[in-house]
């Protein structure tokens, strides 16, 4: 009930005062106690609206359809190829950089793109184009370049836990009876890793459809989608009432796909459970695409570490000597040293709070069954599926409506409620898998249910409950898109960062960019280890706690 409390407070509750904004009308920049339905007749007035909602879910749709694709045939290798021991190091490595910081992987493409960005750059330097190509320049190219390489490890989860519970007998029987390889292909495993590929599709068209900040860095005033709309109407236009209206539209359309999801993939084939069967064919090729895609993954993130490194004055090649300079000129910056004490001070309260509300919920869902627990799960899981700038428009209208002013405190409740839901779903999984035995045991020679609990289940869950300490502080450590709406006068980290992007970026701001990756890989690759301690063969593989994050 804790954790229900904290989301119905943090969500629906200030869902619901969004819908009421909807027919209120905004009149001097103030939102007026009065009921109306102009809010609806100027979104059907002005088919501006219609025309751009409807753009941006073509254009979220590529870029989602591109990354799927693209990642296909590296999840078909881990999946298939790789030995059940060593395809947690596969997976640790393409999923880890989705768990970084958003904004970071966004400024790292800003300097790869643009005329004089490091690829045309780099490609008018070696003589292979003599003036700098369209598809690499800041335009709608390179946000659809830069959304496609965003979601590259969220579609690969989603499909490689899909193609992992394929049962590779059913290949070897098409085989038997004559099919080619692309026959098995498109009528054997696409259709059993279908619930993979249509839910890496949906969600990445969700995590674009809530992404106003990568299409403004990348592509400037090219680069406006249908959220860019919303927050101009919570921003410098001041129309509470026409962006709770958009907002809604929005809101409508994610649930809409999130059941179309369900609909589609609901009548998906069995395929069966976890088996830790593999192909131990050889695949060059499918190995080759592997390292490469790998590659794709790491080396934007290497460059900037090398940018970060280098003497030079401004941000950029040539190399022109190794220098630490940069990261001492971190130090002495007092708003970059204030914006790092809000974010530890916010990640804090955010991830303690969730540790202790998230475990007492993941043991009741642990040890439930039925309607009431599908129910609970449901809500606590809602934050996950729901885009961060929805949750964060929705906190500061609830706000508003209360008359209370935003700051700290703000950013902490947003974060809580990104971070309860993936300490509940970690911890759940760790408890479903002890032996409920143990404790009838402890119990059958004194014990008493609690101190059976916490003698025998507690330090077995320790390390679900630690790994999700460390997932959700790197996490937290790195939000950008919800603390941009929900903060007050403070700055956190990520908004400093942020704020340099638009008004100047130096080698320091590079440097600190460094600090905060290598951060969030430690925290990451740390609790990944820890998540994985104890683990008994047969278990549910190392990409389901990762995955349940996205």
């Amino acid at each position: 009930m804790p954790a229900i409390l904290i989301i119905v407070i943090g969500v629906f509750i200030p869902m619901a005062v969004l819908a009421v904004y909807t027919f209120r009308p905004t009149v001097d920049q103030q939102i007026l106690p009065e009921w109306t339905l102009s809010n609806y007749a100027r979104l059907l007035e002005a088919s501006v609206y219609g025309r751009m909602l409807i753009y941006s879910l073509f254009f979220a749709g590529l870029a989602a359809a591109i990354s799927v694709i693209m990642t296909f045939p590296f999840a078909y290798f881990v999946a298939t190829k790789v030995a059940p021991r060593r395809r947690f190091i596969w997976v640790a490595l393409a999923a880890m950089q989705f768990f970084t910081s958003y904004l970071i992987r966004v400024f790292v493409w800003m300097n790869l793109l643009g005329d004089g960005g490091l690829l045309n750059e780099f490609l008018i330097g070696t003589g292979l184009i003599s003036e700098p190509l369209w598809l690499f320049g800041a335009n709608k190219a390179g946000i659809v370049i830069t959304f496609v390489y965003l979601l590259a490890p969220l579609t690969f989860l989603t499909t490689y836990i899909a193609l992992e519970r394929c049962n590779p007998v059913l290949l070897e029987a098409a085989a038997d009876m004559g099919a080619k390889s692309w026959q098995r292909l498109f009528r054997v495993t696409l259709p059993m890793a279908r619930s993979g590929l249509l839910g890496g599709f949906v969600l990445g068209m969700i995590m674009i459809l809530g992404d106003y900040i990568t299409p403004q860095l990348i592509g400037g005033t090219e680069g406006y989608l249908y959220s860019n709309i919303i927050q101009l109407q919570f921003g410098s236009s001041v129309q509470w009432g026409m962006g709770a209206t958009l907002a809604l539209v929005l809101m409508v359309v994610v649930f809409a796909l999130l059941l179309a999801l369900r609909w589609i993939s609901g009548g998906a084939p069995e395929v069966g459970t976890f088996t830790r069967s593999f192909n131990p064919s050889p695949a060059p090729a499918l190995r080759t695409y592997a390292i490469l895609f790998l590659v794709m993954l790491y080396l934007p993130i290497a460059l900037l570490f090398i940018l970060a490194f280098n003497d030079r004055p401004m941000i950029g090649f040539p190399f022109t000597g190794f220098t630490l300079q940069w990261f001492s000129a971190v130090f002495y910056d007092p708003l970059l040293i204030e914006s790092m004490k809000n974010s530890l001070t916010v990640s804090a309260i955010a991830v303690g709070t969730s540790v202790v509300l998230g475990t007492l919920a993941a043991v009741y869902l642990a040890r439930s069954k039925g309607p009431m627990r599908q129910t609970s799960l449901a809500i606590i899981s809602i934050p996950v599926l729901l885009p961060p700038m929805l949750l964060g428009l929705a906190i500061i209208i609830g706000l508003n409506a209360l008359g209370l002013s935003r700051g700290l405190w703000t950013i902490a409740l947003g974060h809580t409620v990104l971070s309860l839901p993936i300490v509940t779903l970690l911890v759940m999984i760790r408890l479903e898998g002890l032996d409920r035995n143990l404790e009838d045991a402890a119990m059958d020679l004194g014990a008493t249910p609690a101190m059976a609990f916490l003698r025998i289940s507690v330090p077995q869950a320790l390390p679900g409950i630690f790994a999700a300490a460390l997932i959700t502080l790197a996490l937290s450590f790195d939000e950008f898109i919800l603390t941009a709406l929900v903060t007050g006068s403070e700055s956190t980290l990520p908004l400093y960062i942020y704020g340099a992007l638009r008004f100047g970026v130096t080698p320091s701001v590079v440097a600190v960019s460094v600090m905060l990756l290598t951060a969030s890989f430690t925290l990451l690759l740390a609790g990944v280890l820890v998540a994985n301690l104890g683990q008994r063969k047969g278990s549910p593989s190392a990409a389901a706690g990762l995955a349940l994050s996205t």
